[in-house]
């Protein structure tokens, strides 16, 4: 690879505004250490220090396993029946040190959320699941767009971010706020088959705040049946002791929720006529489908108006900065967004059949795939009685096998009498078919909902069968791009490689990349699910995840990981890889990647380590400027990137939008924690592998492939529940595209 100098440079709009450098004062800091009188539970550590800090009567962040603030606790706040806290130190923290820093980013998020509070009345502050605020405008005068039960609120999100050398910046950027004004009983009432996550009180608690909720489901029970464990009152009584009208007790359903973000929760009883429902992108797109004309027509018009350009993006996220510094900072002047040096770095090269280079994996289809999997295929028609295929699909199944020199099977027919109606005779009829050799199927269907998809994808898989399902659409124009979607998920699925990538030659670069993802169902977490490639895009497949306790992956099950991708490796190349690249979506936990690195250096075998994060505020763009001396902002071209070696991190544009002047692209932040390579190699290689998406004709992926995959599984695991039924599974399939 060229050197970093050799590179073409480019300038760099951020949203990211100066507030001013960090003071002595903002840097000291008094430190503590918590002693429990009982342990929490493994996994449960991190959440047990945090919630502390909110009991301390000054503002107070958690560092580590340590507690710190900027004053003193006082001696009646120091002790509970459950903890004891002791000062350890007080001492200025460094910002060139990643976990201060990220400490003092939440203290000055902190005083910045009670600044907004403080001065702007009108408005509600939320804490962003990812990070961040989010500040919206409540009321009529905020709401942009109005339906019958939801309204699109008009909001900001706003981070801190603090440099190594101690600036503090905000990154601003505009948000928008679904609302419903409806209780969860109008919901229940006429959306019944809407699905609903969560809820919230529609009533402040005694600490001003709105309790947020799972939702679990009904109950036939009325509220004064249901007796409250250990209060000896009905759920009515409870109620009414509380503020609920006899109108709101009277008319309310008994439903189930259980108090978010808290794992050992236990469902409790409460009022449909008291809760309001959250309202989500995926609960207005469900109402657009099962609803016809105005209501549909204006839901459909909401997912095009929050699609802001980052012109119209920068330029208000420039206006609320400026408020925001002489409001809440008392820095006058005019907010400028900052501009820093970037590159670009070189496209990836992508390789069919035969080394032939394509610009996207869609030329495959004339090109054929790098490498062809299994040959025999079936399909399931639930739509119609017809014995085959949806004709696009079988035209572009079979000429991308010709254009492979490849002979595929595909008259294996399966239709709607042919299903069975009970569970038993359903595992039979899957057997039977894998018996026949049959290990992919395409399965036809109309719309359906989620949880029948998902029934028949957990039972073919029970008989070792990946599915690939469609919805017939025979007049629609986008019907033969969606076909050769399908087409290369079924053939992905079959352990088919559509592409692979011109591999770097260089001695820096890792000749095997591991990612890995974890996720949760609400009970357990899914960790180390990982999926895993040569450096020339060819997959050695993914790895059965380690259910666990806690977001905090397992040493030992990385290693576990590692050690079986490696000695695949070695199968297939005929010795161990020379270098490792461990890519880690999210944030790396101490601890995590030790025994691996340990282990791997007695081979010596050399490892990087990334986290890479895709959530934030953060945006990247360049300035067009017009004849009329108009700046205008558009987003960064794809492959920008910005270094911060002093944090050994970049910041990376993967995509980009369909069109300039709707939506905008996020950029990826990649951590660099451990290993000795270079951060512009660890770039290019991340940027490669963004462009490499096998499953995608037209479209590459924001997240570098190993993590999209390792993401994607870790879904489907957790969909999926029983990790048992995929013991027999074949890991060059991958089920998850």
């Amino acid at each position: 690879m060229a050197p970093l100098e050799n590179l073409q440079q480019t300038s760099v709009v951020l949203n990211r505004y100066l507030v001013r450098p960090l003071e002595e004062k903002d840097l000291t800091i008094h430190e503590y250490q918590c002693h429990f009188a009982q342990l929490p539970q493994q996994g449960d550590e991190q959440r047990a220090v945090s919630s502390i800090c909110y009991k301390l009567g000054v503002t107070a962040v958690r560092l580590g396993s340590r507690i710190i603030t900027r004053e003193e606790v006082s001696p009646a706040k120091m002790r509970s029946d459950d903890w004891e806290l002791f000062k350890t130190a007080t001492r200025k923290l460094d910002c060139s040190n990643t976990c201060e820093r990220k400490a003092l980013e939440t203290f000055e998020r902190r005083v910045l959320e009670q600044g907004l509070k403080k001065y702007f009345n009108k408005t509600e502050i939320e804490r962003a699941s990812e990070g961040g605020l989010i500040w919206w405008i409540t009321g009529h005068e905020g709401a942009e767009k109005c339906g019958d039960a939801w309204e699109v609120h008009r909001g900001r999100r706003i981070d801190v971010v603090i440099d190594s050398d101690g600036n503090l910046y905000l990154e601003i950027d505009i948000h928008h706020r679904f609302y419903t004004p409806w209780t969860l009983h109008q919901w229940l009432e006429e959306y019944s088959d809407v699905p609903i996550s969560y809820v919230r009180n529609t009533y402040k608690d005694k600490n001003n705040n709105y309790i947020m909720w799972e939702y679990q489901g009904v109950s036939d029970q009325s509220p004064k049946q249901v007796m409250l464990e250990g209060l000896g009152i009905s759920l009515a009584d409870y109620h009414r002791n509380n503020g609920a009208t006899d109108a709101e007790i009277n008319n309310s359903r008994v439903v189930f929720v259980k108090r978010a973000n808290d794992r050992k929760a236990k469902p409790v009883a409460h009022l449909s006529q008291r809760l309001s429902p959250s309202l989500t992108m995926e609960m207005l797109a469900n109402i657009a489908d099962a609803e016809s004309g105005e209501e549909s027509q204006q839901i459909k018009e909401v997912f095009e108006f929050i699609r802001k350009s980052l012109d119209v993006r920068i330029k208000n996220s420039t206006k609320t900065a400026h408020t925001i510094l002489e409001k809440i900072y008392r820095i006058s002047g005019e907010a400028e967004a900052i501009r820093v040096d970037g590159y670009i770095l070189p496209t990836a090269k992508l390789l069919a059949s035969n080394d032939q280079q394509v610009d996207k994996v869609a030329q495959v289809r004339y090109k054929g795939c790098a490498r062809v999997g299994e040959t025999k295929f079936g399909c399931l028609n639930l739509y119609n009685e017809k014995y085959q295929y949806p004709e696009e699909v079988r035209k572009c199944l079979l000429e991308i096998a010709n254009n492979s020199n490849t002979t595929i099977e595909i008259d294996s027919y399966r239709a709607q009498q042919d299903f069975p109606e009970s569970e038993l005779d359903k595992q039979m009829f899957w057997q039977n078919w894998s018996d026949e050799g049959i290990k992919t199927v395409l399965v036809v269907m109309p719309w359906s909902p989620n949880e029948r998809k998902q029934k028949i994808r957990v039972q073919a898989l029970q008989a070792g069968i990946a599915t690939q399902f469609i919805v017939p659409m025979p007049k629609a124009d986008s019907y033969k791009y969606k076909a050769l979607n399908v087409v290369l998920g079924i053939l992905c699925k079959a352990g088919w490689q559509p592409i692979r990538l011109e591999p770097l030659d260089h001695p820096e670069c890792a000749d095997l990349i591991i990612g890995f993802d974890t996720g949760t169902n609400r009970e357990l977490y899914y960790g180390t699910s990982a999926f895993a490639v040569l450096a020339d895009g060819q997959s050695l497949g993914w790895e059965l995840p380690d259910v666990q306790r806690g977001e905090t992956f397992s040493g030992k099950a990385i290693w576990q990981t590692v050690s079986k991708l490696v000695l695949k490796f070695h199968d297939s190349c005929k010795r161990y890889p020379k270098k490792l690249l461990l890519m880690r979506d999210g944030l790396v936990q101490e601890g995590e990647f030790q025994q691996t690195i340990e282990e791997l250096a007695k081979k010596n075998i050399a490892v990087d380590v990334v986290g890479v994060r895709k959530s934030g505020a953060g945006r990247m763009g360049k300035e067009d400027i017009h004849a009329n001396g108009e700046v205008v902002y558009r987003d960064a071209k794809i492959g920008t990137v910005i270094f911060t070696p002093k944090e050994k991190s970049f910041t990376l544009v993967t995509s980009q939008p369909i069109n300039q002047n709707i939506g905008s692209v996020r950029p990826l932040r990649v951590v660099h924690e451990y290993g000795n390579t270079s951060l512009e190699m660890i770039a290019l290689q991340t940027y490669h592998l963004s462009q490499l998406h096998p499953a995608s004709g037209f479209r590459s992926c924001r997240l570098p492939w190993v993590l999209h995959l390792a993401d994607r599984s870790s879904k489907e695991f957790q969909r999926i529940g029983q990790i048992s039924i995929l013991q027999n599974i074949s890991r060059e399939k991958l089920i998850a595209v």
